[in-house]
């Protein structure tokens, strides 16, 4: 006889072998979708499409001798960057592409075929999108649009401080026929939404206003519409059911006006129910009449049978747990392929072309200008008049040369810990005397204070000792070479202040804040006491 055994440990090393081929092929999958993703993003990028619109890959091009660019700089890329920064790896998803060829050392890459001139076709190729999801991607946007024709180029414009989209984008296709296309067929925005393109919100004070703020509203609003769906569907149920429901009060009707039309059935259902009364009471007295063990056993048993049938009812909860798990995870897979399928969905979106949205931009362009040449004309009015008024009064403002030298008005603040912020303590000092400005940087331990009036200054050393008690302050008033070097430091840091670069602004900015300016003036001016004399 053979021994066909299988040893324990056999049985543990097939195991970890089947263990190993799994990952192993997870693995090579995973590589396998990388390089592909790899090859489209660089093959997108030497496309004549982003080529055209990309100015920083194109001067790099035209700049090498041979149209070669190092690999390393795609690395650098953001969108490279989350796939991979590994050069050997690049150039290995390169090898057997059809736009781009890979130098012999592996280490740089270029178009194969030379750059041909600008389309001329684009505006009327694209199409213009709003009314976009706050989580829209250039995928999302691809797989959308890509039902109508071949998607070329996407661009979803962000803001530059927090990166988020604005809330439209443009959607380039391989032909004009396409874009018309997805016009018709995409074009369907909800009835809450304005009846004309771009009125969202954009920035306030050049920050950029959350877009959740405007889908919330039509987010709340097809809730609503859901909700009453549901409630119409509801409500034809209970219909439904009202109906059965009278079949079933007729029927209950009839069994209980059967008794009361057949007295004979009615006797006879009286003559059970006495007989069963009677037999419960006998075999209640049989077991009165039983002795104490026989009790005992048929009790035994009888908790016997309780403890087996709750084991039996917590394995059908158990059975009935594990099915809900797995309904609602088919449940869950079935919304997420209902949402992958966009093709079915009906998506709340505006789509106009390029050329409708350039009209419009241009519109919006004259408007701007004819306010802003309106509101130009009112704040130069606006500011003859306060010359004149000036000139009436004969008040003069002279330049400010600065803080002019003065001995004693310095004092040095110092502390064993971090100082507190500059208005807290200019408060607090100016309940002793008025202070004129307070030079500390946040988390320093010492600084310096300038007061109005040598006089102030002394005040204020004259009360150190209760700071020091209260706020842990040493209080001490320069003099000499020390106060000599800070004046100096203060000269110099007004002059870097002064011919340190400004912010650059446009007109339309600045005019704008001459405006405010004037308005908060006024404001002022109105919110102003008038006290007469008596």
């Amino acid at each position: 006889m053979i021994d066909t055994e299988i040893p324990s440990g056999g049985h543990a090393d097939c195991a970890n072998l089947s263990e190993k081929k799994e990952s192993e092929k997870k693995k090579r999958s995973r590589v396998k979708q990388l390089l592909a993703d790899v090859k489209k993003q660089v093959e997108f990028w030497f496309s004549d499409v982003n080529l055209h619109k990309d100015k920083f890959l194109k001067n790099m091009i035209e700049q090498s001798r041979d149209g070669y660019i190092d690999i390393s700089v795609l690395t650098s890329f953001n969108r490279m960057k989350k796939m991979t920064t590994d050069v050997k790896l690049i150039a290995r998803a390169l090898a057997n592409s059809a736009v781009v060829e890979v130098n012999l050392e592996g280490t740089h890459v270029r178009r194969k075929d030379p750059l041909g001139g600008s389309p001329k076709d684009v505006d009327s190729r694209t199409v213009y999108v709003e009314l976009l999801p706050k989580t829209v991607t250039h995928v999302w946007l691809e797989r959308v649009f890509s039902k109508c024709g071949n998607v070329v180029y996407v661009s979803i414009p962000r803001y530059k401080t927090t990166g988020d989209p604005k809330g439209f984008a443009f959607v380039e296709f391989e032909t004009e026929e396409q874009a018309q296309n997805a016009i018709e067929m995409l074009n369907n925005p909800p009835e809450d939404a304005p009846r004309k393109p771009g009125l969202f919100p954009k920035t306030h004070n050049r920050k950029p206003i959350p877009f959740d703020a405007v889908l919330d509203t039509k987010d709340d609003e097809e809730d609503g519409k859901k909700k009453r769906s549901r409630n119409g569907g509801a409500a034809e149920e209970m219909e439904v059911n009202k109906t059965d429901g009278e079949g079933v009060s007729e029927t209950n009707e009839l069994k209980t006006q059967s008794p009361m039309e057949n007295p004979v059935t009615s006797k006879s259902a009286e003559k059970k129910r006495r007989r069963s009364c009677s037999f419960d009471a006998s075999v209640g007295e049989g077991q009165d009449e039983m002795p104490s063990k026989m009790r005992k056993v048929e009790k035994e048993g009888e908790m016997k049978v309780l403890s087996t049938e709750s084991k039996i009812e917590e394995q059908l909860d158990a059975e009935k747990k594990d099915d809900s798990v797995l309904k609602a995870k088919r449940k869950r897979k079935k919304k997420l392929k209902e949402r992958l399928k966009i093709g079915e969905e009906v998506i709340p979106l505006r789509v106009l072309s390029k050329k409708e949205w350039l009209d419009l931009k241009q519109e919006y362009l004259t408007l701007q200008k004819h306010c802003m040449a309106h509101l130009k004309q009112s704040v130069s009015q606006i500011n003859q008049k306060t010359k004149e008024n000036n000139s009436n009064a004969s008040v003069k403002k002279e330049p400010s040369s600065g803080p002019k030298f003065e001995s004693g008005v310095i004092v040095k603040i110092s502390s064993n810990q971090p100082l507190p912020c500059k208005r807290s303590i200019k408060d607090l000092l100016s309940e002793v005397s008025a202070v004129a400005y307070v030079d500390i940087l946040d988390g320093d331990v010492e600084g310096h204070v300038r007061f109005k009036s040598p006089e102030d200054a002394q005040a204020v050393i004259t009360a150190r000792s209760e700071f020091q008690k209260k706020h842990n302050w040493n209080l001490e008033l320069l003099s000499g070479d020390h106060e000599q070097r800070y004046w100096q430091k203060i000269l110099v840091d007004r002059q870097a202040k002064l011919n340190s670069p400004r912010e650059k602004k446009c007109g339309r900015e600045k005019l704008i804040s001459k405006a405010e300016k004037i308005i908060i003036t006024r404001t002022k001016e109105a919110s102003k006491h008038i006290f007469f004399d008596e």
